[in-house]
């Protein structure tokens, strides 16, 4: 989540926003407007997309539909803003968290998001979602995943899992649905990692291939499992467990947002003091082993230097994807 402390209009200062001066000659800016994409303009990430918007006005001149702007979009200095997500700490109720996000070595976009927003409850909720489809595709989808969980206010208590579900598999069909609408949005989709911290439980969801680690006592455990081809051939006996490092299927998604037939999966962590929650992009855990991960973790240092020694490590592995973390250390 990057933390840009303007809006769209205020960036470009073209005085489109709600009562801005120039709403009367040009109208009010679709990036302002409340019911241009659902749940895209409300939470901590309003307004802060035009360049996914089909049709935004900018500087009075017309844009074009979103497949017929992406080029230029990409040499605006507010999409290279919005791009260069950097690094967030957070701080509230025994609760410290810290994300950070990476391109990578190969890649000119980073397709990777991540969210850390507090609750109206103040419930904490925490996501790292990886595009794909491309580079155009793949950021796309992991921005509409973002922006539908920045527009939650409230979980409903007693309902978190199934709230979180029921968001998910909405947002598939959504991906799915703009995906099958636009040739150039072909095959888009992105996984999606999703913690909500409330009253020392740990709901989660999860489709596709980022994690959730807990670390536990020294001890690093993973809670979600990949929802990949190598996991259901593992599962059905046909691989070994020590050939799936090299083998094909570990690349091929069985589930993600967008797929259109999600099937999350999701459960629930009683949460103990000095437990340590981790998620992280699938550029982090396909080039560093859980042990080089565990070690790291061990190391004392401060939550943000773990972080960031995730990201170099993985980085001197390779690095060719998008690498992004989250910490969320309870000091309940």
């Amino acid at each position: 989540m990057t933390q840009i402390g303007i809006n769209c209009w205020e960036y470009m200062k073209c005085g489109r926003e709600p009562g801005g001066k120039n709403t009367d000659e040009s109208g009010v800016c679709p990036a302002a407007a409340a019911n241009v994409f659902d749940g895209f303009n409300s939470g901590r990430n309003g307004g802060r997309i035009c360049w996914l918007i089909a049709g935004t006005f900018c500087n009075k001149k017309v844009q074009g539909k979103f497949a017929e702007k992406r080029h230029s979009c990409k040499d605006c200095e507010f999409y290279k803003q919005v791009q260069d997500q950097g690094e967030t700490y957070f701080h509230a109720d025994h609760v410290n968290i810290f994300g950070t996000t990476h391109i990578g070595k190969v890649k000119k976009i980073n397709e990777d998001r991540y969210l850390i927003k507090q609750l109206s409850d103040r419930s904490l909720l925490m996501a790292v979602a990886d595009g794909l489809g491309g580079d155009v595709a793949g950021d796309y989808a992991a921005e509409i995943i973002r922006g539908r969980l920045s527009a939650i206010d409230c979980i409903e208590k007693g309902k978190e899992q199934s709230f979180l579900v029921r968001l998910l598999k909405d947002t598939d069909s959504a991906v799915r649905k703009q995906a099958e609408a636009d040739a150039d949005l072909e095959a888009m989709g992105s996984t999606l990692i999703c913690v909500l911290l409330k009253e020392k439980i740990a709901y989660w969801v999860h489709a596709g291939d980022s994690r959730l680690y807990l670390f536990r006592k020294r001890r690093l455990m993973q809670i979600s499992k990949d929802q990949t081809l190598s996991r259901f051939l593992l599962e059905e006996g046909l691989i070994a467990l020590e050939e799936i490092p090299e083998h094909y299927s570990r690349h091929v998604m069985d589930q993600f947002v967008g797929c259109g037939y999600c099937e999350p999966e999701t459960g629930h962590i009683k949460i103990q003091a000095k437990d340590l929650l981790v998620l992280v992009s699938d550029g982090l855990h396909k080039y560093i082993s859980s042990e080089t991960v565990s070690c790291i973790l061990n190391m004392e240092s401060h939550m943000e230097s773990k972080a960031e020694s995730l990201i170099a490590s993985a980085l001197d592995a390779g690095g060719e994807d998008n690498i992004t973390v989250v910490l969320c250390e309870c000091l309940f």
